[in-house]
Order: structure tokens, then C-alpha cells, then sequence
């Protein structure tokens, strides 16, 4: 007869804790596609054709750690009340944060009216367009 004792379980009791779950790592396409998808559908909820409007953006972690950026954002702005005639002027801007810092950088993707923004968003090779961007954005946080 063998009086070894398990360790690890004793009375069918897990002493090792609760394991985690495992996070469902997305890759980087999957998470631009879906934020354009979402910005899509709320900028065509909350962004009017005329006047003022919050800014309306969506964001994701960065999943790929070789990069600097820890987020990264995409989002519709209102140019400056200075700049005459643009009320009904729309930017769609990309940008790529450092938390931790007060650093990031923008870059401007498309202007125009609701409407340029909303087909900009449809774009088949916008995703593409943006993971370059997204990519070159965050090269330029290295030095922060």
C-alpha cells in the first residue's frame, strides 16, 4: 500500500488558488475593426451636421507590446470656433497615448462634413490605413 499524499489535492480541494481565466487576447485587426465599427455607429447617433458636439472617440489597449503606445483612439472632433466658416466641418483624427506620461500623438485621417466622416469610416481600406498609422503614431512616442 502506498501512503503518498498529493500535494496539490487533498480531498479533491484545489490548494494551488483559482486559476484565471484566460484573457481572450484579440489581435490588432480585430480591435480596429471593431473600434470603426462602433465609432461609425455612434457618429451617426451624436454627431450633427451643423454646429457644436461633444467629441466622439473609441479606444483599445494596445495588444502588441513591441510597441510604445499603451492605447490607442480614434475620434471625431469640431475644428476651433476661430477658424471661419466650419461649422459644419468634421475631423476624423487617430491617436496613439502613453499612460503613465503626459505624451501621445495625433494625426488627422479625414475632414470634411458628417457625411465625408460617415464614408471615410466605410472605407474598405481604412482598418489598413489605420494600423499603419497606429504603428507609425506609437514609433513616435520611442523617445518619451
Amino acid at each position: 500500500m502506498d501512503n503518498k499524499i498529493n500535494h496539490n489535492r487533498v480531498n479533491n480541494i484545489n490548494f494551488n488558488g483559482i486559476k484565471p481565466k484566460a484573457n481572450e487576447v484579440k489581435n490588432m485587426d480585430e480591435l480596429i475593426k471593431k473600434m470603426v465599427a462602433d465609432l461609425l455607429a455612434r457618429a451617426e447617433r451624436e454627431v450633427p451636421e451643423y454646429g457644436e458636439f461633444r467629441v466622439v472617440w473609441e479606444e483599445f489597449k494596445n495588444p502588441d507590446k513591441s510597441l510604445e503606445a499603451t492605447d490607442f483612439l480614434l475620434k471625431i472632433t469640431k475644428p476651433p470656433k476661430t477658424l471661419e466658416g466650419s461649422e459644419k466641418e468634421r475631423y476624423l483624427e487617430a491617436a496613439a497615448l502613453k499612460r503613465g506620461t503626459a505624451y501621445g500623438a495625433e494625426s488627422v485621417m479625414g475632414f470634411g462634413s458628417k457625411q465625408d466622416i460617415l464614408n471615410k469610416l466605410k472605407e474598405p481600406d481604412l482598418c489598413e490605413k489605420l494600423k499603419e498609422k497606429f504603428i507609425e503614431l506609437s514609433k513616435g512616442l520611442e523617445d518619451v
